[in-house]
């Protein structure tokens, strides 16, 4: 049984076959969905790649891509941080590590980076230091570290999610139909927006007229998704419960809102916790996504706000991952 620095048992041993590296593939991820407030996601085909491998006995973090120049590269890394939290439960020292960071996903926007990093993390430190944790505990774990479970529950499983925790139990996930004729358009404002803070405006208690307002919108988005009635998207995408609220964090968020709507979308609502807006349209329409994203932008200067808008499809697998050869030198990727 060999022993990592500091005396604690390392499982490699145990595992002849494994590699030295992995690659983690992990897609970004929208929540919510405007009335499905911390229930609902859906995973795009936008993705951060993580490349790990334990080599020489330091701390080595490369970083390209977003968040390239904001992102830590010392032990205050939270990918390198996830990792600890899993190796001390493996009761695994690794000697030393190497990673590197591809980031498509964008920092802070409402687009799941934090859960990506967790998961690809977690993922990664399981794999690296041969500790076996079955899907729904690495799940479970994933989202207490994230603190709320859709969009962990849409990275790894991929399409469209319904997460539900149940304390004390095992957490209830259901993949939902996600009609193919439905594209994403998003515009992503130049503008920071972390959890904590679109978390804090909200209120503690609701109305009843609230709740039940959301109620009747996330049982017809139900409804028009599984029966295909999109004209009912525009009613169905409202919201009372974190929209209102988050609305000051993100200038002319409700005139974004309204030209993704007057450019042909079904409709349209913050991704997330914002500030990113995300519009569903017709994918069947040439270039509907392009033009919805372009109205967007465009409502969106008028109040200063500055930034990029993209069509993107929904990814239906969720996170993968794959052995790398020893030498990282081998293991190219390009942006």
């Amino acid at each position: 049984m060999a022993r990592g620095a500091g005396g604690a048992v390392s499982y490699s041993a145990y595992h002849p076959e494994r590699k030295p590296g992995v690659r983690i593939t992990v897609p970004a991820t929208t929540a919510n969905l405007g009335p499905g407030f911390d229930v609902l996601a859906l995973a795009l085909d936008m993705e951060n790649t993580y490349d790990v491998w334990e080599i020489g006995n330091e701390l080595r973090i490369e970083i390209a891509g977003e968040g390239a120049q904001a992102i830590p590269k010392d032990h205050s890394n939270l990918f390198f941080q996830t990792m600890q939290t899993y190796f001390t439960l493996a009761g695994y020292q690794p000697s030393g590590l190497f990673i590197r960071e591809y980031n498509q996903i964008p920092l802070a926007r409402g687009l799941g980076s934090s859960a990506a990093t967790i998961l690809g993390a977690l993922t990664a430190a399981r794999y690296i230091s041969g500790y076996g944790m079955d899907e729904d505990r690495l799940l479970d774990m994933a989202c207490s570290l994230e603190g709320h479970g859709d969009n962990i529950t849409a990275a790894m499983r991929g399409g469209f999610v319904l997460s539900l925790e149940l304390p004390g139990q095992k957490r209830i996930v259901r993949k939902l139909l996600w009609p193919i004729k439905l594209g994403v358009a998003v515009f992503i404002p130049e503008l920071l927006v972390s959890t904590e803070s679109a978390r804090e405006v909200l209120p503690q208690q609701y109305s009843r007229d609230d709740v039940v307002y959301n109620l009747s919108r996330l049982a017809l988005l139900l409804s028009a998704l599984q029966e295909g009635r999109f004209e009912d998207l525009r009613v169905a995408v409202e919201d009372r419960i974190h929209q209102p609220y988050r609305a000051e964090l993100v200038p002319g968020m409700h005139r974004i809102i309204s030209a993704a709507e007057d450019a042909g979308a079904f409709g349209a609502m913050l991704s997330g916790a914002g500030p990113t807006i995300l519009a569903l349209h017709d994918r069947d329409v040439h270039a509907g996504g392009q033009r919805i994203g372009g109205a967007m932008a465009r409502a969106a200067a008028e109040f200063g706000l500055e930034g990029r808008s993209l069509a993107l499809e929904v990814r239906p697998r969720g996170m993968d991952f794959r052995s790398l050869p020893s030498d990282p030198s081998g293991a190219t990727l390009r942006l």
